[in-house]
């Protein structure tokens, strides 16, 4: 069975869940003298939000760094297209962070067959020290604990048939063997909301190191 914990603040360590997690980076992370201005941003998965993560972005960069963002720690597999939109309107990848208003939702969407859907809230303007990336990785969800459906042990495959009919289609990687001489459509259990979907691995995401 998959079980969410809280997140893990990547400044100092403090676990906390979602909210008080905002809260803590907004009470302690947020305010650097003289440092640069930055957008301070909650993203999470669109249909399951235990899957989060709280980022800052400098105003003075465009939507396409925080795609370029996503697409490494949640989403990349087959180099498919993205969008970002409000309602049916798309916003260019091009405007400026600067000119996006706190407060604003709005949705990033990865992969126009089987598409992953995120909403993102700009939570505040903060301050941080100057940065060599745009995108800072604040906080972001504890990765799932799975068991596997069959011995118990920890759980390394989603298999990608069971996972829409089946409490609990995680397997190790033993029973895993076994499981695909039935259904060999298995994909690593990751910390992504795109977990099992097309053939996204987390390959990229160096995050969860």
């Amino acid at each position: 069975m998959v079980s969410v914990s809280n997140g893990d603040c990547r400044i100092c360590g403090v676990k906390l869940g979602k909210t008080a997690m905002k809260n803590h980076v907004l009470k302690k992370h947020a305010d650097e003298a003289n440092g640069e201005v930055c957008g301070l941003f909650k993203i999470e998965g669109a249909y399951n939000k235990n899957y989060w993560l709280l980022v800052d972005v400098a105003i003075d960069k465009p939507l396409s760094v925080l795609d370029s963002f996503l697409r490494q720690i949640w989403l990349e597999c087959c180099e498919h297209l993205s969008a970002f939109r409000v309602g049916n309107s798309e916003i260019e990848k091009n405007r400026k962070i600067s000119s996006l208003p706190i407060g604003a939702i709005f949705t990033h969407e990865y992969d126009f067959g089987s598409t992953t859907e995120l909403l993102i809230t700009i939570v505040a303007g903060v301050r941080r020290p100057k940065q060599r990336d745009a995108v800072r990785l604040l906080a972001r969800n504890t990765p799932p604990v799975r068991t596997c459906v069959k011995c118990g042990a920890s759980a390394t495959q989603i298999c990608t048939e069971c996972m829409y009919d089946s409490e609990n289609p995680f397997f190790c990687d033993a029973c895993c063997e076994e499981h695909n001489e039935i259904h060999e459509c298995a994909l690593p259990a990751v910390n992504s909301p795109r977990m099992g979907v097309c053939g996204y691995d987390g390959e990229h995401d160096v995050w969860d190191i």
